[in-house]
């Protein structure tokens, strides 16, 4: 079966339902297609596995229920610059196609499901997980980045009694922020209880936890590791290989085309655009190109993409947090709430025009 469309989006994450919200909204054809049959807001899933009944089904919702364009649930198995081919056999033809297909942590499938495609299937997933930590007397987290901070901190909050560990390679949290962002995230782990250790590599050896840097061993019930993440491009390899860069990433000028291609963009995480890996700079980037799209259409002039001021907010539990704003670092209430209060959830289904589910 072939089917035509104006714009193909794949991948429906914060970039790719940014972009098909504005361009369905201004009249343009828009097929959007994802593996899975609902959209999810990311970055609230740690609370939502350390504490489910604090925001329930609220971070994920259903394309069919909010997108605008045309939901097609599917895999994409190759993709040139005038189709894209389906694993169920369907080629979809394009004038042009977005990709915005995302990453993924091989090691941490709670934060960002790999294999439940389902709605139903995901909260059955979320509610495994967190039967398995509300078991477990002791748990390990590697990585002390953002997901690995923020881990810590919503299992501490959800279970001050449990023996949480948080080992990081690195010789401070949060590498890529500042060092009073990287003090306070250490102080409000520690007063929660949270053993922080430095320079520290750990890996399953048998029944431990063994460190390769000094050998030290760790026994725990429960491990989280909150490294590695990887962008979803392998699909294009089969036909577009050469548009990867050495990381995996999809090489692009300032205006999110994809270098060689008049007729092909890439946005978010799986694009070589912005450093910071950050669902809001996704969902603004989709913004920026429905617009630029609009525009040139129109002959209107299109100007380059530039990163937006934007905070990056870490919370350590469910009342603490810092934030990086960009006049600074502040741990005030009144900034770390812009994530904390629902971790983003509302803000980021007004940007597309709804609601979360539960709120209406």
């Amino acid at each position: 079966m072939n089917k035509q469309t104006d714009v193909l989006i794949v991948g429906g994450g914060f970039g790719g339902v940014g972009v098909a919200q504005k361009l369905s909204k201004s009249g343009v054809s828009v097929t959007l297609v994802d593996r899975k049959n609902y959209f999810e807001v990311t970055f609230a899933m740690l609370r939502n596995v350390a504490n489910p009944k604090l925001f329930g089904n609220m971070p994920r919702k259903l394309y069919s229920d909010f997108i605008e364009g045309e939901f097609i649930q599917g895999t994409i198995e190759s993709l040139n610059d005038r189709e894209a081919k389906l694993a169920s056999g369907e080629i979809i033809r394009f004038k042009r196609a977005i990709i915005s297909t995302g990453s993924r942590y091989p090691s941490l499938p709670l934060a960002k499901s790999i294999s439940a495609l389902d709605y139903s299937e995901r909260s059955h997933e979320i509610s495994g997980n967190h039967q398995k930590l509300t078991s477990a007397r002791s748990v390990l987290v590697i990585g002390g980045g953002v997901v690995g901070v923020e881990l810590a901190g919503e299992i501490a909050s959800a279970f001050p009694d449990k023996v949480i560990t948080l080992a990081h390679s690195g010789d401070a949290l949060l590498d890529t922020l500042k060092p009073k962002a990287q003090r306070k995230a250490l102080e409000q782990l520690n007063n929660r209880g949270v053993t922080v250790k430095f320079n520290r590599r750990f890996a399953k050896d048998v029944d431990v936890y063994r460190c390769s840097k000094s050998n030290e061993t760790l026994q725990v019930d429960l491990a989280y590791a909150c490294v590695g993440m990887l962008p979803n491009t392998e699909f294009l390899k089969a036909e577009l290989p050469g548009v990867l860069d050495g990381s995996g990433l999809i090489k692009v000028d300032a205006y999110m085309r994809i270098e060689g291609y008049e007729n092909l963009y890439a946005l978010g995480d799986c694009a070589a655009l912005d450093v910071n890996k950050h669902g809001y700079v996704a969902s603004v980037q989709g913004g920026v190109l429905a617009d630029s799209l609009i525009r040139s259409e129109q002959g209107k002039k299109v100007k380059p993409y530039k990163t937006p001021p934007f905070a990056v907010i870490a919370a350590t539990g469910t009342d603490s947090g810092v934030a990086q704003m960009p006049f600074g670092v502040t741990t005030a209430k009144f900034f770390v709430n812009l994530k904390q209060k629902d971790l983003g959830i509302s803000n980021m289904y007004k940007m597309y025009g709804s609601v979360p589910d539960g709120l209406v």
